[in-house]
């Protein structure tokens, strides 16, 4: 499969009549010299990054001689002088490099640098072609035309960007739409965030119509502008919203937190989990508001395990445990100073 990829800033999408090889390709169709690196998932579920391949205008270069194996890769591309941006990070250094791991960057040596996302449509090869500014042409046919039931999930109502505020483009968690207090809005869970769009506030209506229809949790990337800060709000205008397949590494945790528990040790105290929202009753009252995450081991934790972090919106306290055993009617949480485990049984 040929694809035009976007590289470094004013790069657009495209396509090249180049033969196909096993693997992975770059061509470089710009006036400009390109240093390219690559993310990937490798075997084992370890997430590596490569580079640099140096390609001037009118070169290509294979980047991976091998059948891809994945759907999704991701890349950076960079000219001198020039800059690039995109939502994912990965490790990388200024001379060549192959790194294990995306975390931890700066501790180990690295820098932290962005890549963007290709869909090479389960592709076994692949070609990203780096355009110059022109015109978009028609993107191929092949794997890339997904029957209704693979296509992701999308809402389009674009308005000019930085119109409303800073631009953005990131990859986060649709955690629901609500109406509370007399607004009406769709949230997500952003690197620990709230983001919020309301209606009348710059997001199209027919998009955020769309939203209420849509199953949550849900992976996705969001495109559109950020209107103001809070503690750990961000107020946001959308002009697109994309599913993103397998894009949250804690999905089957996410979806099977999601309802009403009651605890097991003092049956008087119930949590609610909706999206990334949780609240808190004791019998029978509502006692407390959080804003939930799930990531890596809890800080100064003693053993690894999933983090549950969890911050009060009244106060902005935080607290972490580890998830342990979850299932469809079951939820332990451990505490990771004492050890002692706190266990839920759904309620119906």
């Amino acid at each position: 499969m040929n694809r035009w990829i976007s590289g470094a800033t004013g790069l657009v999408l495209g396509a090249l009549p180049l033969a196909a090889q096993a693997g992975l390709e770059v061509c470089n169709a710009t006036d400009l010299r390109h240093s390219v690196a690559i993310g990937y998932e490798a075997p084992g579920g370890v997430w590596t990054s490569e580079g640099w391949w140096q390609l001037a205008p009118g070169e290509c270069k294979p980047v991976m001689g091998r059948d891809l194996g994945r759907r999704y890769f991701y890349y950076r591309a960079t000219t001198p002088g020039g800059d690039f941006d995109g939502p994912f990070s990965f490790c990388s250094t200024p001379d060549p490099f192959t790194i294990a791991g995306d975390k931890d960057c700066a501790a180990r040596g690295y820098d932290k640098t962005r890549f963007r996302k290709v869909d090479t449509g389960n592709a076994a090869d692949f070609t990203l072609t780096l355009v110059a500014d022109g015109p978009a042409p028609v993107a191929p046919k092949g794997a890339a035309d997904l029957s209704d039931e693979e296509a992701p999930l999308e809402s389009l109502h674009p308005f000019a960007r930085g119109s409303l505020g800073e631009p953005f483009t990131q990859n986060g968690i649709f955690t629901g739409c609500e109406l509370i207090d007399g607004l009406d809005y769709c949230s997500f869970e952003v690197e620990g965030w709230r983001y919020h769009a309301y209606y009348g506030a710059g997001t199209a209506d027919a998009l955020l119509d769309d939203l209420q229809y849509w199953p949550m949790p849900l992976a996705v990337e969001l495109e559109g502008d950020m209107i103001a800060y809070g503690d750990i709000t961000v107020e946001i205008a959308l002009g697109r919203v994309t599913e993103v397949f397998d894009g949250d590494f804690f999905s089957e945790e996410r979806h099977l937190m999601q309802g009403e528990w009651q605890s097991l040790d003092d049956p008087a105290s119930r949590m609610t989990i909706r999206g990334a929202d949780v609240y808190d009753y004791y019998n029978g009252a509502f006692s407390g508001h959080q804003w939930m995450t799930l990531g890596g081991t809890c800080p100064d934790a003693p053993f690894e395990g999933i983090g549950w972090t969890r911050t009060e919106l009244e106060t902005q306290d935080s607290w972490c445990v580890h998830l342990g055993e979850v299932t469809a009617d079951r939820l332990e949480l451990i505490n990771p100073g004492r050890g002692n485990i706190l266990t839920y049984s759904r309620v119906d």
